[in-house]
C-alpha cells in the first residue's frame, strides 16, 4: 500500500483521496496536451500566414517587369499590325478575326479543294515587314475571288494580321503587315469556291 508523509507522522491515504487526486492529474495532463498542441497549431498557422502574405505582397523583380513590358509592347505591335493591314477601326479588325476563325472551325483542313498553284500564299519578308501576295483571279462574274487574307501566329493560332475583299478588287489579292522580330506566323487565305488555304511558315 502507499504511504504519504506530513511532518512527522504518516498517513495512510484512503480509497477516497486516491481516486480525488488521479482525476486531478489526468486533468492536469491534458491541459498541458492541449496548450501544446494549441500552440503548435498557432505557430504552423502563423508560419502559413507570413508565407501566404510574403507571396502575395512580393515585389516583382526587374527581370519579371522587364519581361511584362516587352509583353505588353508586342501585344501592342500585333495589334497595331491587324489594324493597319485590314485597313479599318480596332473594332472591325476584331470583327474580321472573329470572321476568319468561324471560317477556320468549318473548314479545319486547308489546301484540299482546288488548284494549289492559284491558291496557296508566297510570303516575304524583310526585316520586320511581310508581304502576302497569290496569284488569284478576282472575277466578279462567276464570281470567284479571295475574300479573306491572314497571318495566324504559327505557336498560339491568334489572328496577327487580317485583310478582307470584295469581287471587283483588283488580282492579285495581297496583305501586308509589319511584325515584332521572332514572330513565327503562317500565311492563310479563304477563296470564295475553295475554300481554306495556308502557305510556308515563316519567321520575321
Amino acid at each position: 500500500s502507499s504511504l504519504a508523509q506530513t511532518g512527522s507522522h504518516k498517513i495512510r491515504p484512503t480509497t477516497n483521496m486516491v481516486r480525488k487526486v488521479a482525476p486531478r492529474r489526468q486533468l492536469s495532463l491534458l491541459n498541458v496536451a492541449a496548450l501544446l498542441a494549441g500552440g503548435l497549431a498557432a505557430q504552423l498557422a502563423a508560419t502559413a500566414f507570413t508565407t501566404i502574405t510574403g507571396t502575395v505582397h512580393r515585389q516583382p523583380t526587374a527581370l519579371q517587369a522587364s519581361a511584362w513590358d516587352a509583353e505588353v509592347t508586342r501585344k501592342q505591335a500585333l495589334l497595331s499590325a491587324a489594324v493597319l493591314a485590314s485597313g479599318a477601326s480596332p473594332a472591325q479588325a476584331e470583327d474580321l478575326k472573329a470572321k476568319v476563325k468561324a471560317l477556320m472551325k468549318e473548314d479545319p483542313k486547308p489546301n484540299d479543294n482546288g488548284a494549289p498553284e492559284k491558291h496557296i500564299p508566297k510570303t516575304t519578308v524583310t526585316g520586320g515587314s511581310v508581304d502576302v501576295v497569290v496569284p488569284h483571279v478576282m472575277d466578279k462574274e462567276k464570281p470567284h475571288y479571295i475574300q479573306y487574307m491572314w497571318l495566324s501566329d504559327a505557336k498560339s493560332g491568334d489572328i496577327l494580321a487580317v485583310k478582307s475583299f470584295q469581287a471587283t478588287d483588283p488580282s492579285p489579292p495581297a496583305i501586308a503587315a509589319s511584325l515584332p522580330a521572332g514572330t513565327s506566323a503562317i500565311p492563310m487565305l479563304f477563296c470564295n469556291l475553295h475554300g481554306l488555304w495556308e502557305g510556308d511558315k515563316f519567321t520575321v
